[in-house]
């Protein structure tokens, strides 16, 4: 595919979250402890804003931490977490009861003195790969996408040196946003350059992607946040096998439109998110991650590759992405131009106030 066109399409960065609106209600306590009365307590609140987002799944516990700091001491402070930061809250997990959402084997209160950073992370599921420190923050360690495909791995926005629950519209908290750790591939959209339908007729026959490391441990860090550098990093195993995916399999027409292309999106791969090398101009295809598009022109069987390399604008799959990837044929010159879509996924990014 020496002679091809690859344009690309990415949108902008999540805005700030800037208003919550809030459902379900109280706070349970278990047993007194030493301290204020004033009780951590969980409750799930809905986002409201340009794109409606989900309401955290009832059906999903997940699990929470936070450390303690003395005051005067700094979470941003290397040396102050170091030193003085102890684990206040070890890995509760936080259900919901048909009321409210808490731990059901203890309660937890703020303490009289210091400040409280909390972690989450979802779904309970990945519990035995995840660790929590207040250097690292949060360790996904070893984790096969491949082999856990309906597993939506989420991490909240730390948030740091909270001294009370927070006031989240008529309800009180720690606010906590989940925000997707992994990305998927939710479909494809063909179209024809221009209307050959009186020459050609352009078929889709197959779509796959290939050689694709699925396997990673994932670090948030200590102050993992909404900005790109702050969201954690996923690092790819090399020495993992790669991973096929027959996407499509069958024969649909392409018809030309000039609003909208034809769509196929028989179901989502999540994927791992990384960074690509540079496979050169001659790909071993044998061993370069790349999307493959099975076609047919007129009567002419055709395929066409790219390297995902190519196919993404900076180079990898971004962290927190829905990719839409979108395919125009053309008769002139085996011309195909390819534009990955890789919007946030905020119709689906969940959040719970703590």
């Amino acid at each position: 595919m020496k002679a091809r066109k690859i344009e690309y399409i990415i949108a902008a960065g999540l805005a700030a979250v800037v208003a919550l609106g809030l459902t379900a209600a109280s706070c349970t306590r278990i047993e007194k402890a030493d301290g204020p009365q004033s009780r951590i307590c969980y409750d799930v609140v809905q986002l409201h804003g340009t794109k409606t987002a989900k309401e955290y799944p009832t059906d999903r516990p997940f699990i929470s931490w936070a450390f303690i700091l003395p005051k005067g001491k700094s979470w941003t402070n290397e040396t102050d977490r170091k030193s003085a930061s102890q684990v206040y809250i070890a890995g509760a997990t936080v259900k919901f009861d048909g009321s409210h959402w808490y731990d059901p084997t203890q309660s937890y209160y703020w303490p009289s003195a210091g400040s409280l950073t909390f972690f989450s992370y979802s779904p309970e599921a990945i519990k035995a790969n995840t660790t929590v420190d207040s250097q690292s923050g949060i360790s996904i360690k070893e984790w096969d996408v491949a082999a856990n495909q309906n597993v939506d791995i989420m991490v909240a926005d730390v948030q740091m040196e909270q001294t009370a629950n927070s006031t989240v519209g008529t309800y009180t908290g720690v606010p906590t946003i989940f925000r997707h750790k992994l990305s998927q591939i939710v479909g494809f959209e063909f179209n024809t350059l221009k209307d050959y339908s009186a020459s050609t007729k352009f078929y889709v026959t197959g779509i796959s992607l290939n050689k694709i490391i699925q396997k990673g441990t994932y670090v948030s860090g200590a102050e993992v946040g909404t900005t790109a550098t702050l969201m954690g990093k996923w690092t790819a195993d090399v020495k993992a096998a790669k991973s096929n995916y027959n996407y499509f399999s069958g024969t649909v027409e392409v018809v030309y439109s000039t609003t909208e292309g034809t769509k196929l999106n028989p179901g989502f791969i999540m994927l791992l998110p990384q960074k690509f090398s540079n496979p050169g101009e001659t790909p071993d295809w044998s061993k370069t991650p790349h999307l493959e598009i099975s076609y047919m022109a007129g009567s002419e069987p055709k395929t066409a590759r790219v390297s995902l390399y190519d196919l993404f604008p900076s180079h990898e799959i971004g962290m927190n992405k829905k990719i839409t990837i979108k395919v125009t044929f053309s008769n002139e010159g085996n011309l195909i131009t390819w534009a990955p879509d890789q919007d946030d996924w905020t119709e689906s990014e969940f959040t719970v106030i703590m």
